[in-house]
């Protein structure tokens, strides 16, 4: 589509993805060309599939860029003015280290990523069924590995990082190799940081855990929530088997009084068995956090743990699932929303099927 030609996504130069097996340079389920597996992480970074994506960008075609899940993309096409991290090509806001990384691509230079996210432990106290099919702990051999990728990180990139995304793959408050790292955190190995982002379930993020990681406190700005529900019955029985709806709602509460944290995203995977609380959950997380609040609505992806039929029964935005009708109402009846972005901006306004 045309609107592609005028915009930069930033993401693929200035950001980077350290999974378990292999790396990426966005979101897995918005782009679909993968880095090769069994790379360090200064060689996948630069490899020729990376470079490959760049280019994409470079010339406006975004072939490995995935339109129906990006919400970014998605929010493009509708002719509105780029939000971060995409950026028109004339803009006046065009960051210097996005200038940097491009022009260092064209040359054929190696470049800094200045944000890194630690997706490399997979660790979480929760068996959620859009995530796995068991609770995954690290035994102590994966927690050496944990560690020696962030001393290959460290060792390779920290002197140009400013941001550090932990998790996305698991929870920072289990995983043993990241919870450390927070409490131990040595900002001389990271003098351009300004942010730590933490993507987390919250059930674990109490007082008594923040405290034990004082000197994180001034970098951690920004996180992520995962919920995925609006009720106590749905959380505890059909996203979150394991978790506590009181006690999430508790530390809740408890990170909104936290002063460092100037924004919040709050993340809930649209699916058949909670889409009917989409508002509910809206209303619930602005009474909590107010207006440092962002609400993220997302389709569900497969990530191994449905069979196909099952999915299908999930994708409650397909015409052809018989829950589809009130699918489209609850849509239309959440969103938009002020302080929420989502990738179902096609069903908005769309009327019901006969």
């Amino acid at each position: 589509m045309s609107y592609k030609k005028n915009i930069i996504c930033a993401v693929p130069f200035v950001s980077f993805e350290v999974h378990e097996r292999s790396n990426f340079l966005c979101c897995p389920s918005w782009l679909t060309k993968h880095l090769p597996e069994g790379l360090g992480v200064r060689e996948s970074f630069n490899c020729k599939e990376a470079r490959e994506v760049r280019d994409s960008i470079l010339d406006g075609s975004y072939k490995y860029c995935d339109e129906n899940q990006c919400p970014f993309l998605i929010e493009a096409s509708k002719g509105t003015t780029p939000v971060k991290p995409l950026y028109h090509k004339n803009a006046n806001n065009f960051p210097p280290d996005l200038k940097k990384a491009i022009d260092s691509h064209n040359k054929n230079e190696e470049w800094i990523p200045r944000t890194m996210q630690f997706a490399f432990d997979r660790s979480c106290n929760l068996k959620c069924p859009s995530c796995r099919i068991e609770i995954i702990v690290a035994n102590s051999k994966k927690i050496e590995s944990v560690k020696a990728t962030i001393d290959e990180i460290e060792h390779e990139y920290s002197s140009g990082i400013k941001t550090l995304y932990i998790t996305g793959s698991g929870d920072p408050f289990i995983s043993v190799g990241f919870r450390d790292f927070l409490r131990t955190l040595n900002p001389k190995k990271y003098p351009l940081l300004e942010n730590i982002h933490l993507h987390t379930n919250a059930t674990k993020w109490d007082k008594k855990m923040w405290d034990s990681m004082k000197v994180a406190h001034p970098y951690i700005k920004s996180c992520e929530i995962s919920i995925d529900a609006g009720t106590k019955e749905t959380y505890e029985k059909k996203t979150r088997i394991g978790g506590d709806w009181d006690e999430l709602i508790d530390n809740l509460k408890f990170i909104a009084t936290i002063p460092t944290l100037e924004r919040i995203k709050t993340s809930f995977v649209v699916q058949k068995h909670n889409y009917k609380e989409m508002k509910i959950f809206y209303d619930l997380m602005l009474s909590i956090f107010g207006k440092k609040v962002n609400v993220f609505y997302g389709r569900i992806n497969n990530w191994g743990t449905f069979t196909d039929e099952e999915f299908k029964e999930h994708q409650v935005w397909s015409e052809e699932n018989s829950l589809y009708n009130d699918f489209i109402k609850e849509v239309n009846k959440t969103l938009p929303a002020v302080q929420s972005f989502h990738n179902l901006h096609e069903f908005l306004m769309k009327k019901t099927v006969i």
